[in-house]
């Protein structure tokens, strides 16, 4: 996407609705900032945000600033794809909501401040709302920020954590994943305006689950999950299921939902959907082969490898058109590459 040059590791690339855009994330020694660009790679701007001396202001600084690092994360595109919502700590070793309101100005909003850590938002796709993950009162619960009035919802009471909830493409329900240590399961909230009467369980039993994705159709619901038929927990699994809630959450019903079989996983997001909402890209955990990129058809159940020519791929994604956008290796440094399937 941008030059290949040592110095900087570049990760986790964000499509704008549209796939006109693209942040992602570099990493440069300890410090991270947000790069937006055009898809043809030419940067826009450069986001590097951190606290002021004084801690009453706030500053946007750039490549000079080395002291006092900032990690600035966890971005989400508004509808309009003029602005940009982003986690970040600010240099001060807590994190908060910021907002761009606009691309190309410099100085960042500030949305949250608490002393509990504020992370993972999602812009609803059809209205000015965020959706994150607060640790304000003692455990990570989901709320709604209402932009326009800066209002919070809670919408979770868990005795455990939630993590990384996703609006539905109709902007009317939440999926999330909820658990501890080693033992998550995919949650959806049906009704976001009745959160408590309408959570469910989408998976529940012994295996990991994590980072739910709806298709862009809103039908249907791809995660990964640890299991698999050997029961070792360190090799994953795509399973995709329907969005009603009509699988089975656990046992033989839901293996049986099984798409695509020792996959790497990405921290950082799920599995990539095909503007089609049958095709899913992902990344192969073979070594061997360099982890290379696959694409299945989650109907045909038939699965094969995209001739990239990279080497170690992670954090795949894919825009409302097709391109894709994911992260490689070249000479020890990740870089963001960008690829159209061929019809």
């Amino acid at each position: 996407l941008t030059s290949v040059a040592a110095g900087h590791n570049d990760s986790n690339p964000i499509w704008s609705p549209t796939g006109k855009l693209m942040a992602f994330e570099r990493s440069v020694e300890d410090r991270r900032e947000i790069i937006i660009s055009r898809s043809d790679g030419s940067i826009l701007q450069r986001i590097y945000h951190r606290q002021s001396t004084e801690d009453t202001d706030m500053d946007a600084l750039f490549d000079d600033i080395l002291e006092d690092a900032s990690y600035n994360a966890g971005i989400a595109w508004s509808p309009d794809e003029n602005r940009l919502a982003f986690m970040s700590n600010g240099g001060s070793g807590n994190y908060d909501l910021y907002l761009l309101p606009s691309l190309g100005q410099k100085i960042p909003v500030r949305l949250t401040d608490d002393a509990a850590r504020d992370s993972h938002p999602h812009w609803s796709p059809v209205a000015d709302r965020l959706v994150f993950v607060s640790g304000r009162t003692g455990k990570a619960d989901v709320y709604i920020m209402d932009l326009d009035s800066r209002k919070l919802t809670r919408l979770t009471n868990g005795q455990k954590t939630f993590l990384y909830p996703q609006w539905s493409p109709d902007g009317r329900k939440i999926l999330m994943i909820y658990g501890s240590n080693e033992n998550h399961d995919i949650y959806m909230i049906e009704d976001v305006n009745r959160p408590v009467e309408t959570l469910k369980a989408l998976t529940r039993w012994n295996h990991d689950d994590l980072r739910p994705v709806w298709s862009p159709d809103g039908k249907k619901i791809a995660f990964y999950s640890n299991y698999n038929l050997k029961n070792n927990p360190k090799v994953w699994s795509i399973i995709v299921i329907a969005a009603d809630g009509s699988d089975s959450v656990e046992g033989d019903g839901l293996a049986q939902k099984v798409v695509a079989e020792n996959v790497m996983p990405d921290s950082e997001r799920g599995p990539a959907w095909m503007p089609d909402s049958k095709r899913i890209i992902y990344v192969k955990n073979d070594l061997y082969a360099y982890n290379p990129i696959y694409m299945v058809d989650t109907e045909q159940m038939i699965d094969h490898p995209l001739n990239t020519q990279t080497k170690m791929n992670h954090d795949v994604s894919c825009s409302g058109d097709g391109v894709l956008a994911f992260r490689a290796q070249v000479e020890q440094w990740d870089h963001i590459y960008v690829a159209k399937l061929k019809d």
